[in-house]
């Protein structure tokens, strides 16, 4: 499976009835582009005021090497980590850079997440970069074999 990144814009209904014009980003799992757009919509089309359509403003396929779940996180974080993994043919340390989504209560925990993750590997990697996302939520494929 591959992770595609949906951003998608729709008019909505706010708690005091007044409608609101609002931009979400939403982390899909899916098996192709027409795969994610279809199940971002479905997701979305619930919360969509009457009569309003969903515009589908970006999709893109993104790479992460690990998913970290706190289900009592708020905020989704992105890492960027550096691995330095030992080249044989040169003897020399070569730089692998990796993104890692977190789901925390705050950067801080996020952090210490990745760096705990992190050191089960050893001490060879280096954590660049730690900045919270737009992520609203990552919607998972589910089988229809795996709900029976």
């Amino acid at each position: 499976m591959e992770f595609y990144e949906c951003k998608v814009k729709y008019r909505r209904e706010t708690g005091e009835g007044k409608q609101e014009k609002v931009s979400e980003t939403y982390l899909i799992e899916a098996i192709s582009f027409g795969d994610a757009e279809t199940r971002v919509l479905e997701e979305v089309k619930p919360f969509v005021f009457m009569g309003e359509e969903i515009e589908m403003k970006i999709i893109k396929k993104v790479a992460y090497y690990d998913l970290f779940n706190n289900p009592d996180g708020h905020f989704w974080y992105k890492a960027k980590v550096s691995l330095f993994i030992p080249d044989e043919d040169s003897g020399k340390e070569k730089k692998v850079n990796i993104a890692i989504l977190i789901h925390e209560t705050d950067m801080e925990n996020a952090y210490k997440l990745v760096k705990n993750e992190m050191e089960k590997g050893g001490d060879n990697y280096q954590i660049i970069n730690l900045q919270v996302t737009n992520i609203m939520d990552i919607i998972s494929l589910v089988h229809k074999e795996d709900a029976l």
